[in-house]
C-alpha cells in the first residue's frame, strides 16, 4: 500500500516526466528538491481507503504487472530469486543466526496477520468509526450553533431593516406629546387671561355698585336735609287726605 502511495505521489509531483509512475522514492525526493518552478495549484489526490493487491504480503501487484510485458509471468520470481542468490554468492548478505531469527520473526508476524488481522482490522475500524461519529457530532453541533447564530443575525438584520417604523412611531409620539403640552399651556394661558378679565369685570361691577350706593345715599341725605318740619307735616296730611278719599271711593262702588 505504501509503495503504491509513493508511486502515485511521484506521478503527481513529476507530470512532465514520461512513465512517472515508475519513479522510485529517491527520484521523487530529488525531483522535489531540485524543482524550482511554481508549485502546482492542483489539489493533492486523496489517499485510498483500502490498499491495493499485494503478493506474498509485501510486494505490490503493480510490480509484477510492470515486468510482465518484458519478462513474462516468471520474470518477477526469477528476478527476485536471482537477486537473492547474487547477494548470497557475493556475500553481500551473509547468513547469520540473526537471519534465522529474522525469518522466524517474519513468519510469526505473517501468521499473526493472517490469523488475527481481520479481527484487529475490525476493532480498528470500530475505533475509527467511533472517532468519526464523535467528530461528526461535534461538527453537527458546531454547524447548529453557527446556523443559530446566522438565524439570529438575520432576525437582527430584519429588525434593523424595520427600524424606520419604530422611528416613525417615536416621531409621532413626540409630536403628540408636544401637541398635548402646547394645548395644556394654551389652556393655562386662556384660563389665566379669563381669570384676569373676570377680576377686572368684578372690580368694575363693584366700583359701579359702590358708586350707585354712594350716589343714592348722598341724594337721600340731601333730600332729607332739604325737607323742613312744616313740609313734612303738610306732606303727611296730604297723604292722609288722599287715603281717606280713596277709602270713600272704594265704599261708594257697588259690590258686584
Amino acid at each position: 500500500m505504501l509503495s503504491r502511495v509513493v508511486l502515485s505521489a511521484a506521478a503527481t509531483a513529476a507530470p512532465g516526466v514520461k512513465h512517472a509512475a515508475r519513479l522510485g522514492p529517491g527520484v521523487l525526493q530529488a525531483t522535489r528538491i531540485f524543482h524550482t518552478g511554481q508549485p502546482s495549484q492542483a489539489p493533492v489526490p486523496p489517499l485510498p481507503e483500502y490498499g491495493g493487491k499485494v503478493r506474498h504480503g509485501l510486494i505490490p501487484e503493480e510490480f509484477f504487472q510492470f515486468l510482465y510485458p518484458k519478462t513474462g509471468v516468471t520474470g518477477p520470481y526469477m528476478l527476485g530469486t536471482g537477486l537473492i542468490l547474487y547477494f548470497l554468492s557475493k556475500e553481500i548478505y551473509v547468513v547469520t543466526p540473526e537471519t534465522i531469527s529474522a525469518v522466524s520473526t517474519i513468519g510469526l508476524l505473517v501468521y499473526v496477520v493472517k490469523k488475527y488481522g481481520a479481527s484487529i482490522g475490525e476493532f480498528a475500524d470500530k475505533l475509527n468509526e467511533q472517532k468519526i461519529a464523535q467528530l461528526e457530532e461535534a461538527k453537527q453541533a458546531s454547524m447548529k450553533y453557527i446556523q443559530d447564530a446566522i438565524n439570529l443575525e438575520k432576525s437582527q438584520q430584519a429588525l434593523v431593516q424595520k427600524r424606520h417604523y419604530l422611528f416613525d412611531v417615536q416621531r409621532n409620539n413626540i409630536a403628540m406629546a408636544l401637541e398635548v403640552t402646547y394645548r395644556e399651556r394654551l389652556h393655562r394661558v386662556y384660563r389665566e387671561v379669563k381669570n384676569r378679565l373676570d377680576y377686572q369685570i368684578s372690580v368694575q361691577n363693584m366700583m359701579r355698585r359702590k358708586e350707585q350706593e354712594h350716589m343714592i345715599n348722598w341724594v337721600e341725605k340731601h333730600v332729607v336735609r332739604s325737607i323742613s318740619a312744616q313740609q313734612e307735616k303738610e306732606t303727611i296730611a296730604k297723604c292722609i287726605a288722599d287715603l281717606k278719599l280713596l277709602a270713600k271711593k272704594a265704599q261708594a262702588q257697588p259690590v258686584m
